[in-house]
This record gives C-alpha cells, sequence and structure tokens, in this order.
C-alpha cells in the first residue's frame, strides 16, 4: 500500500484543477481509511518538499511547475474570480521586478508567494 504523502501526490497530480483538502481527503478516503489530519499531515510535508503550492485565496493546493525542489522558489498563482481555476505561472519576470523594490518597511522579497485574481478564459 502507498504511504499517505504518495496517494495525496498522486491525486493533486490526476487533476486538471486545483482541490481542497477536504476534496482531497474524499479521494483518499475512496481507496483506503483515513484520518483527516493524516491527509493535512501529507499535504504540509508535501508543501515543505516544493512539490505543491496551496493557494491562500481559494484554499486549495495545486502541483508546483517546478517539480520537486528543497528550496522555495517565489510561487506566483493566478486564480479565477469566477471559476476558481488556479495556475502557477512562469516567476522569472516576477522575482526581477520584486527584487528592485524599496518598501517603506523595508521587506525582502527573495522569498515570497503571490496570488493574483484574473479571470480565466473559460469564463471571459
Amino acid at each position: 500500500m502507498k504511504h499517505n504523502d504518495d496517494l495525496v501526490l498522486d491525486i493533486i497530480k490526476n487533476n486538471a484543477k486545483s482541490l481542497t483538502a477536504y476534496e482531497i481527503l474524499s479521494k483518499v478516503q475512496r481507496l483506503k481509511k483515513i484520518q483527516p489530519m493524516s491527509v493535512y499531515r501529507s499535504l504540509k510535508n508535501l508543501q515543505t518538499q516544493g512539490k505543491i503550492h496551496k493557494s491562500n485565496q481559494n484554499k486549495s493546493f495545486l502541483l508546483c511547475k517546478e517539480g520537486d525542489h528543497e528550496h522555495n522558489h517565489n510561487p506566483v498563482l493566478v486564480i479565477c474570480k469566477d471559476c476558481g481555476k488556479t495556475e502557477e505561472l512562469e516567476v522569472n519576470t516576477f522575482s526581477k521586478l520584486l527584487s528592485n523594490l524599496k518598501t517603506k518597511a523595508n521587506f525582502q522579497f527573495q522569498n515570497f508567494q503571490m496570488e493574483v485574481s484574473s479571470t480565466c478564459k473559460g469564463c471571459i
């Protein structure tokens, strides 16, 4: 039997759209009996390993476009305001832009996550 992290990652990989924790739990429970906290632990582990990202805007999880990595790579997520579709964008442009910004509070932009609200082509 697969480890919980592997089950959760497979479910995220095999879905075209981002999924909430409860949607993931429901799909895992079709395969094996599991408690909600086990799914939350797996989601946290996968985030720490850089395999998935969490959208704070719509509370959903999606596969990292960069693949496995141990470091933060500053994800930029775009979320459709109408249907909730979430996608990770190429980040280099945003990293360069933010690295040159100066704020009154002197924030450092070496490590960030950005979420952009927009409307997808399917909802226009």
